[in-house]
């Protein structure tokens, strides 16, 4: 079989299967060649009114963030407190910048010449 001829066996058993749905279902019988419609796209929902309060209290609730909003940009900032190091870091620098125990006797050694007797 070639291909022609498979194609043209399945078009006529389409149009069998057209027409037993057809008669199933209890509609007028459909052409074999017809394709079958696209699908309508689905429509939005229709869109919520408000009520005529509803814009009124939303721009006023609008106009109220905004004054807040102004009122917040109109008062200086607070300075940031100045850090200060704390007290455990201040000792650590302390004792870093300090010169050790032997530093010192190694230092006050080479300072003094040695004793003769």
């Amino acid at each position: 079989m070639n291909i022609k001829s498979i194609v043209t066996e399945l078009d006529a058993e389409i149009g069998r299967l057209k027409e037993v749905r057809a008669v199933l279902v209890g509609a007028a019988p459909v052409e074999a060649a017809t394709p079958a419609p696209a699908k309508a796209a689905k429509k939005r929902g229709r869109r919520r009114k408000l009520s005529a309060a509803a814009p009124a209290r939303i721009a006023a609730a609008q106009k109220a963030r905004w004054a807040k909003a102004r009122k917040g940009a109109g008062s200086p900032a607070k300075k940031a407190a100045k850090r200060t190091p704390a007290k455990a870091a201040k000792k650590t620098a302390k004792v870093l910048t300090k010169p050790s125990a032997k530093a010192a006797a190694k230092a006050s050694a080479k300072a003094t010449p040695p004793a003769t007797a």
